[in-house]
């Protein structure tokens, strides 16, 4: 199952970049190649608040979903991340084609239509709609532009 031990360690940096991705009749997502091996044979895939699909390798998700878990459920905003996080956790194979199916559900959630858009994040990925990530790239700009959050006053580019 997955990656585990020391190559998954090695491999925390290899989810980064933005590729496009298409979104077939039968609601599968080819995985590009180039991350395939990382990904593994086996995925888990939830929804994330902010609208978009959370794509993880399986060895992946349960120091997550661990962390999620652990969290002090009492409070009503925590209770309602782990149940978006932990309730919508579908565990699934990626095809000999490097295809991953996204259910009906996952599709409606996050608005998924044809165009989309796969966002590595260090040890996961994204699945953003076009018009969903486009509003994020817009509200990153916006928020640079109008107030910068005072963890990034040091950082320069």
């Amino acid at each position: 199952m997955g990656i585990s031990g020391k190559r998954w360690d090695n491999l925390l940096h290899m989810f980064n970049g933005a590729p496009n991705l298409s979104l077939d009749a039968k609601g599968r997502i080819a995985i590009p190649t180039r991350y395939r091996d990382a990904l593994g044979s086996e995925v888990v895939i939830t929804a994330d608040p902010s609208g978009c699909l959370l794509l993880f390798p399986a060895a992946g998700w349960q120091p997550f979903e661990d962390r999620v878990s652990a969290l002090p459920n009492m409070n009503p905003k925590i209770k309602a991340m782990q149940r978006m996080w932990l309730g919508y956790m579908t565990e699934t194979e990626v095809d000999a084609a490097g295809r991953v199916v996204l259910t009906p559900e996952m599709r409606d959630y996050a608005k998924l239509d044809r165009k989309l858009q796969f966002v590595g994040q260090k040890d996961r990925f994204e699945l953003w709609s076009e018009a969903g990530w486009q509003a994020q790239i817009a509200l990153a700009q916006r928020s640079m532009l109008e107030d910068v959050p005072a963890e990034l006053a040091g950082l320069s580019v």
